[in-house]
């Protein structure tokens, strides 16, 4: 039996995107996969790291213009006894893995869905940033569920993403993600092969 504030927030994010995202490619192939998968995590709850970054990330969706994203900012707060947060302590990139002290102290996830080689959950970067380029063989899904965030591709130039935006990232596609002064939010979700490590990339103007 799911917890019911996951739930609710699962339900508030699917009805986002079916109603503000509904023409987007990224968009069917998350929903089609939680239909197949079709189960919330059930676990015990655990306390944010970043309980400050968290609130104010929550509390700036919950005043969102978007009245449909400020009800997905609700539907977060109502659930935060639900919730099971955690840092990428290694399940996401080697111990060795180069991906910066500000990424390793500064992100926390927190899983909403999982099974059938699909995971599903919240994304947080405290402020100020770094996500180095990398690269993963799970295609990944991103709904900024805050903003501004920067984001490039394959070493491309940075681009401003605003709250209520779809990132896709394909198999093995680089990116890179950087946030400014205010903490940033996502949902966040692999399709497939999501055992594989992500792989830190050197961009081409620095070897």
């Amino acid at each position: 039996m799911r917890p019911r504030g996951v739930g609710e927030v699962v339900e508030a994010i699917v009805s986002y995107l079916k109603v503000r995202r509904a023409d987007e490619s990224a968009v069917a192939l998350l929903l089609d996969r939680l239909r197949d998968v079709g189960s919330c995590v059930d676990g015990p709850p655990v306390p944010p790291r970043h309980n400050h970054e968290l609130t104010d990330a929550v509390t700036r969706m919950c005043v969102a213009e978007d009245e449909q994203l400020a009800e997905v900012g609700r539907s977060i707060r109502s659930a935060a006894e639900y919730l099971a947060w955690k840092v990428d302590d290694g399940q996401y990139y080697s111990s060795r893995a180069p991906v910066g002290d500000s990424y390793r102290h500064g992100n926390m996830h927190s899983i909403l869905a999982e099974g059938d080689d699909f995971v599903m959950g919240l994304f947080l970067l405290v402020p100020a940033v770094d996500y180095l380029d990398h690269r993963h063989e799970a295609p990944e899904f991103y709904l900024n569920l805050t903003g501004p965030s920067l984001w490039r591709f394959d070493f491309g130039d940075w681009i401003e993403m605003p709250a209520g935006s779809v990132v896709w990232n394909g198999q093995g596609q680089v990116h890179a993600t950087r946030t400014g002064s205010a903490s940033w939010l996502s949902l966040w979700a692999w399709l497939r092969d999501i055992d594989q490590l992500c792989e830190v990339m050197e961009a081409p103007s620095s070897r």
